[in-house]
């Protein structure tokens, strides 16, 4: 069966760019412009990972992943942050509940190698 990832970013290149990347994975990938589009599809719909930056307009990504958190379907959904920020730049209580950080740039073997290890077949 099919994994489905929602990637939120407000960036259209990253978003298609972590669609190819990940497409080689055969998993569905779910893009999305802002952390409001990405807590929309969580609450109607089911994932097995959220991959997320953190700099985006309407609701920014640690605050997408504190309203996920609030979803008692998702509430243990692996969360991975895909950002130009480094972690250590933010409390580590807002960061709470983020399964792995990746910093931009980050090359394709590495995004897939954070993704495999948190969807195991």
């Amino acid at each position: 069966m099919t994994k489905t990832i929602v990637h939120a970013d407000d960036s259209a290149s990253v978003r298609r760019w972590v669609a190819e990347q990940l497409g080689e994975l055969d998993l569905k990938v779910v893009s999305v412009a802002d952390g409001e589009a990405a807590l929309q599809y969580l609450k109607e719909s089911v994932c097995d990972l959220l991959l997320t930056d953190l700099e985006m307009p309407n609701l920014d990504g640690l605050g997408l992943l504190a309203a996920v958190r609030e979803l008692p379907a998702h509430r243990f959904l692996p969360v991975l942050v895909l950002s130009s920020k480094h972690p250590t730049e933010f409390d580590p209580l807002r960061r709470q509940g983020v399964t792995g950080w990746l910093v931009k740039p980050v090359d394709s073997e590495h995004l897939r190698r954070w993704v495999r290890r948190v969807l195991p077949e």
